[in-house]
């Protein structure tokens, strides 16, 4: 099997200094810095093989993914950005987090780095993002992981869903959330990525949403993810035709909303031979409940089902 090892041009990217909050043993990983269409995008490429390259939902960072990372960095080169205003990524002036605008940051994150024969592994809105880029260059793309994640309209299809995120991207809850980091203190609690975080391990977790900022783009995320209804009806349109031959992997929390509101279901409904994975008692994060099960169903998943890198 012939390997992609196309890392990146030093002379396109930069190692940022880490924040103070952020130490090696609780994100082993080398950072690098990317200039795309005005962001200054932090990212991480471990290990060599074949391509994953991972993306997190609206209001997360790279390190949702550090457990599957360490996992999959000796078979695989692993790739995680943070999209603009969130982790250590810095936005563009006058940059508006939403689903469609973080697609084209992707795409032009995967030109910048000329990604090819890559498989995706996405979370919750970081499916919509990493497929709205998917469908304008889909001979790059040949396998897609998707955990707890959606391709359509939520307003049509999970209503219920719908109208909480819309409460959680409101003006209110914004004003709280500023005051109070509630978002991701959730997220980092045991019913989000936190079953299996150490005190350091959680604190490294929160320590991008000492900014102001990085919480209003997390609730703005959500919030789109309810409203941007013509754009994902046009995105769950072109899937078909794009990526529609491509192997597909669900991973699901057994104990999480989505399962009871049929997203594996709605999946299959688009992907036929699509493997589902559902993870017992897991919740929203089921890569952080059971990494070693979720990362090994993907390791599995690739070996039988994606076709090998011809380099």
């Amino acid at each position: 099997m012939t390997t992609n090892q196309m890392h990146t041009n030093p002379a396109t990217a930069t190692a940022p200094t880490r924040p103070a909050w952020l130490n090696q043993a609780e994100f082993p990983f080398t950072s690098r810095r990317l200039a795309v269409d005005g962001h200054l995008i932090h990212y991480l490429d471990e290990g060599v093989g074949p391509t994953m390259v991972f993306v997190h939902a609206g209001p997360a960072w790279s390190f949702v993914y550090r457990d599957l990372i360490v996992r999959l960095r000796d078979r695989f080169r692993c790739l995680a950005l943070d999209l603009p205003g969130t982790g250590l990524s810095r936005p563009a002036a006058g940059y508006r987090p939403s689903i469609q605008a973080g697609a084209a940051v992707f795409s032009a994150f995967v030109r910048a780095l000329d990604l090819r024969r890559v498989t995706l592994v996405t979370h919750d809105v970081g499916t919509p993002v990493a497929l709205g880029a998917a469908v304008g260059m889909p001979e790059r793309f040949v396998g897609l992981s998707v955990t707890e994640g959606f391709a359509w309209a939520l307003a049509d299809e999970n209503p219920r869903i719908a109208r909480t995120l819309r409460i959680v991207g409101s003006r209110p809850v914004g004003v709280l959330n500023d005051a109070f980091n509630l978002l991701a203190r959730v997220t980092a609690s045991r019913a989000g990525a936190g079953r299996h975080l150490s005190a350091a391990g959680r604190r490294a977790l929160l320590g991008p949403y000492r900014e102001r900022a990085v919480r209003r783009n997390a609730t703005a995320m959500l919030g789109d993810a309810a409203d941007a209804a013509a754009y994902l009806r046009w995105l769950d349109a072109q899937l078909p035709a794009a990526v529609g031959n491509r192997p597909v992997l669900l991973v699901f929390g057994s104990a999480s909303p989505t399962v009871r509101d049929h997203f594996p279901q709605r999946w299959r409904a688009s992907f036929p031979n699509a493997q589902l994975v559902l993870v017992q008692g897991a919740h929203h994060f089921p890569m952080n409940d059971a990494p070693d099960l979720v990362a090994d169903a993907i390791s599995s998943w690739w070996t039988a089902a994606v076709t090998s890198p011809a380099g």
